[in-house]
């Protein structure tokens, strides 16, 4: 499990709150719109009132203490220059930020984002997924309830078999394609003798609740 803040309680940072807390994370909310936070209280840890402009606030939240803090304030570009500016100063671990264009997410990004998101391009569903779950690079939704995620191999893939691992049975997903380092093309339904190594892309179908199984037991 891992412990996120999501400041700017709108459309988008309502929707990474949400995604995060239902993945079983600790998640808190903070917004200074006490409506907005009273629509997310099921589905946060705990939820902080006021401007995360304010030092105090930040101070109360305890900002250092969270794996990755979303700066979801693309409407009040000055307001979120001014916050990224304080949690970078503040040694906050990883730091994403939205921007409505290129030119405030360049911006953003000087003043000390890791990550920076715009709303036309990502969701805040599928933002969520991929901070959650370290080495899944891309989320692609085949069919109601079925994705399909691009990963990097899983350590303790690293040396064994499909066979060995047996993904089929004990997850009930598929492993369709494997991309490797220095091969010219990605080796498409790899057999059940196939040897993962270590710089290994994969992408694995499933239905999503197979696919949140696996991911819990790649996280332990």
């Amino acid at each position: 499990m891992k412990k996120f803040l999501v400041i700017g309680l709108g459309r988008f940072g309502k929707s990474v709150l949400k995604e995060l807390y239902l993945s079983g994370h600790e998640v808190v909310g903070c917004d200074r719109d006490a409506l907005a936070l009273n629509e997310v209280e099921d589905f946060s840890t705990y939820l902080v009132e006021g401007e995360a402009t304010d030092d105090d606030v930040l101070e109360e939240i305890n900002v250092t203490d969270f794996d990755s803090i979303i700066v979801s304030m693309g409407d009040n570009f000055e307001a979120a220059v001014l916050i990224v500016t304080k949690l970078k100063n503040k040694g906050c671990k990883h730091i994403i930020s939205k921007a409505n264009d290129r030119l405030r997410g360049q911006a953003l990004s000087a003043v000390g984002a890791d990550q920076v998101i715009y709303p036309e391009e990502e969701t805040g569903t599928r933002l969520a997924k991929q901070i959650a779950t370290p080495g899944v690079l891309e989320y692609v939704a085949l069919a109601p309830n079925c994705t399909g995620i691009e990963m990097k191999v899983p350590t303790e893939f690293v040396g064994r078999s499909l066979s060995q691992l047996d993904l089929r049975k004990k997850y009930d997903v598929t492993l369709v394609l494997i991309n490797r380092k220095n091969e010219e093309h990605p080796i498409i339904a790899p057999g059940a003798k196939e040897i993962f190594q270590a710089d290994d892309l994969i992408f694995i179908i499933g239905e999503d609740k197979n696919l949140e199984k696996l991911k819990r037991k790649l996280q332990k």
